[in-house]
């Protein structure tokens, strides 16, 4: 078998990159002697460096939502001498083709749609799958059929204990809680939920972690100042290297539809993840200790940032009594 050279253009979420291993894992089955290249943003390189599959990470620096026309035609050139064999697109913009313009790669693999089959040669049609079995799919050839390869992840348990005693937060009876979401309101559990949940936790012996990006420290103060602050806020503190870390040591993990949750899912944790406005069919964790809170009610999956009928029944119906009592009878077993 010939020594493959791939080079992959990752996709831009957390959560997508998270599904992305299984197309990594796929192209390692294909050929185990191919060489894979990721180009993804710089924030989701401390990802791709925990994948095993991934031989090198290029760090992309292009501001969100502007062409930089420049910089993709100089990427384009540097990357020629390269000399890869084949190309796969996880992203969907036209103008992420511009990157490899002059790169003299054959082999162009990716979903057509915005002029993109001008430059792609290996064409998938842009369908309704998950998320996951769409990327996978990007494996197949003439003599390869892919599977779904549930994610995982590397960790490192003593590098969790060590960020965490730094901040004296204890690492034992842990449950760890993200409470935002990047897309919008519509996709995230009312806080005085979260803080019910934590509060029942708490008076179990738990010790509550609260995470997320900067994004959310509005969301977690809430939820922490609703518990009367005793909860441990690491919000905006963490890079995705020490959240993967920390994460491996919790007991639980609870977050809505988000990209923490797929790495939550990544780790095999315990957990309990809250679908409103999204849809777990699309994006599910992948991960046979998850359970998915979602109602299925007649107006969802909306797939808005706010709810469009302003009653948020999606997430304010659901029960975060019974949330908090299959958490403990989980953790007791």
């Amino acid at each position: 078998m010939n020594r493959e050279k791939i080079l992959i253009f990752g996709p831009s979420w957390v959560g997508d990159m998270m599904m992305a291993k299984s197309l990594f894992s796929n192209l390692k089955k294909r050929n185990p002697k191919c060489i894979i290249h990721l180009a993804a943003p710089r924030w989701s390189i401390d990802i791709a460096n925990r994948f095993p599959e991934i031989d090198k990470t290029i760090p992309l620096d292009f501001s969100h939502g502007k062409l930089d026309l420049i910089k993709r035609v100089r990427l384009s050139l540097s990357l020629r001498k390269e000399k890869y064999d084949e190309c796969i697109f996880l992203v969907n913009t036209f103008k992420s083709l511009f990157s490899i313009l002059f790169a003299k790669i054959k082999l162009r693999t990716g979903y057509i749609g915005e002029w993109r089959g001008l430059f792609i040669n290996n064409n998938f049609q842009n369908n309704v799958l998950p998320t996951i079995e769409k990327f996978t799919a990007l494996s197949k050839s003439k003599s390869y059929e892919p599977k779904i390869i549930p994610p995982s992840i590397k960790f490192d348990k003593t590098r969790g204990i060590k960020f965490l005693s730094k901040r004296k937060i204890p690492h034992h009876k842990l449950v760890v809680i993200a409470g935002g979401a990047e897309y919008g309101p519509a996709k995230i559990l009312p806080q005085q939920k979260y803080a019910h949940i934590a509060i029942k936790l708490i008076e179990k012996g738990f010790h509550i972690l609260l995470v997320g990006s900067n994004n959310d420290e509005k969301i977690n103060h809430h939820i922490n100042e609703l518990t009367n602050f005793q909860c441990f806020d690491i919000t905006g503190k963490t890079s995705l290297k020490d959240c993967i870390d920390i994460f491996s040591l919790s007991k639980y993990f609870l977050s809505n539809d988000s990209g923490l949750m797929h790495i939550a899912a990544a780790l095999k944790l315990n957990q309990e993840s809250f679908f409103g406005s999204s849809d777990p069919k699309h994006t599910p964790p992948v991960n046979k200790n998850s359970f998915i809170n979602y109602l299925n009610l007649e107006c969802s999956p909306c797939f808005k940032r706010e709810c469009p009928l302003n009653h948020f029944n999606c997430m304010n119906q659901i029960n975060e009594s019974e949330v908090a009592n299959r958490i403990i009878c989980a953790i007791k077993k």
